[in-house]
C-alpha cells in the first residue's frame, strides 16, 4: 500500500471519527433542549384510582419531557439496562407495599441508547405516556420511552 493511500485512509478515518462524535452529541442536545422539565409535585396530581390528570398533565401526554428521579431495575443485569422504573426518592424502592401508581413510571429505553444501571439521582428524558402499564410490582401510571440518561445536577 502506498504511502498516498495510507494518509487518505487515515484521514477519512478520523473524519468519520469526528463527525460520529459531533452527531451523536448534537442529537442528546437536542433531545435535552426539546424536553420539557416534569416534577414529581406535576405526576401526583394524577388520580390514579380515577384516572383524572390536570390539564397541565394531560398537555405532556405523547410530549418530550425530562423527569428526575431514581433507578429501580427490572432485570438482573448489573450494568446495563433496557427496563427499569423511575421514582422520586432512593427510599421508594420496590417492596410490599409498593409506592402508589402515580409515583412510578415505567422506563422503556430505546435499544439505542446503551443505558448502564445507577445508583444515584439521575434525569431521563423520554416521551411521556399518561397510559397506565402493569409489571412486575404492580402498575404504573405513567410509561416512558427513554431515549437519554444523564446523573442529576
Amino acid at each position: 500500500m502506498s504511502k498516498a493511500k495510507i494518509i487518505v485512509f487515515v484521514s477519512v478515518f478520523i473524519l468519520s471519527a469526528v463527525a460520529g462524535v459531533v452527531l451523536y452529541q448534537n442529537r442528546v442536545s437536542i433531545n435535552r433542549s426539546d424536553s420539557v422539565e416534569v416534577d414529581w409535585r406535576l405526576l401526583g396530581e394524577l388520580d390514579y384510582i380515577s384516572g383524572k390528570a390536570s390539564s397541565e398533565l394531560q398537555a405532556l401526554d405523547g410530549k418530550m419531557v425530562r423527569i428526575p428521579g431514581f433507578m429501580v431495575p427490572l432485570e438482573d443485569n448489573s450494568r446495563a439496562v433496557s427496563e427499569f422504573l423511575l421514582v422520586p426518592s432512593p427510599q421508594a424502592c420496590i417492596h410490599v407495599p409498593p409506592p402508589p401508581p402515580n409515583q412510578m413510571v415505567l422506563i422503556d429505553m430505546d435499544k439505542n441508547s446503551d443505558a448502564k444501571v445507577e445508583y444515584g439521582p439521575i434525569w431521563v428524558y423520554g416521551r411521556l405516556s399518561l397510559t397506565p402499564k402493569k409489571h412486575q410490582y404492580g402498575e404504573s401510571s405513567f410509561s416512558m420511552q427513554g431515549q437519554y440518561i444523564e446523573p442529576y445536577r
